[in-house]
């Protein structure tokens, strides 16, 4: 079988229950869809030689196709060994290598990794297309803030909230229910973030590495992601919901960007 094929995921998740007021599910999403996006936004922003040689090198013409294949693949036998995550010790606002990756397999250590492969032309081709693979994946995952969450609650997946009559936990509220596409395609939507852009922004996140994305999406989820507001009932209120959508919307183009950055400069 191709080693580059896969199929998805489901999870189950419990905790503390909370209620969202006023939150409508359809059209929101990140997740897979989040993921595409991030693809969508940078494919934007490639330089053309770099997409020539992307496709040249690897037979791939598109990113948003393989954005999630890193999530198809992870559950199977022989998958590599990488987290999607760091999770960090409540109280703790910076990444610490040796505290909260000492395996070196988190996100913020692979995203590194990653790139050293892909840039190295000596490489096997089917090694070098993993790691661009994992690339599109993982420089969106790094940006997700909770991503970035407490180790003790597992980055929010032990924290459920209630939307509607369904349930579902923090962590997957942020990753599924917090960017309204509105109707627009995920291309589209992907347009406008890109559009939305300034040169100024542009130097100013690319200014950086995964260490510093890490610390940047762990501030985020320290004051949007654990900062519950509450209504009297116990519901996450309305400002909640509207300052993680803002947060996301910034995290999306920053993915977007970044991850342009990144394979303009390998392919260049």
């Amino acid at each position: 079988m191709n080693r580059f094929n896969g199929t998805g995921r489901l999870g189950l998740f419990t905790g503390i229950l909370l209620t969202v007021a006023g939150l409508a599910t359809p059209g929101w999403a990140w997740g897979p869809e989040g993921h595409r996006i991030v693809a969508h936004l940078a494919e934007l922003r490639l330089e053309p030689d770099v997409r020539n040689a992307i496709q040249r090198e690897f037979n791939i013409k598109h990113l948003a196709p393989i954005a999630n294949w890193a999530d198809y693949i992870k559950k199977k036998p022989g998958a590599p060994d990488v987290l999607h995550y760091t999770n960090i010790a409540e109280g703790e606002r910076e990444y610490v290598q040796s505290r909260d990756c000492p395996r070196r397999n988190c996100v913020t250590e692979k995203i590194g990794e990653y790139r050293g492969i892909l840039d190295d032309r000596t490489r096997p081709q089917d090694e070098r297309e993993e790691a661009l693979r994992f690339l599109v994946h993982l420089v969106a995952d790094v940006h997700q803030p909770m991503h970035l969450g407490n180790a003790r609650d597992r980055g929010g997946n032990e924290i459920d909230v209630h939307i509607g009559n369904r349930h579902t936990n923090l962590h997957a509220l942020w990753d599924s229910r917090l960017i309204a596409l509105g109707g627009r395609s995920l291309l589209e939507y992907a347009r406008s973030l890109s559009g939305d852009v300034t040169a100024q922004e542009t130097a100013q996140w690319t200014d950086g590495d995964p260490v510093n994305w890490t610390n940047e999406s762990r501030e985020l989820v320290i004051k949007y992601g654990y900062g519950l507001s509450l209504d009297p009932q116990g519901r996450l209120t309305r400002r909640y919901i509207e300052n993680g959508r803002g947060v996301v919307a910034m995290q999306l183009k920053k993915a977007g960007v970044r991850l342009a950055a990144l394979l303009n400069q390998i392919f260049q």
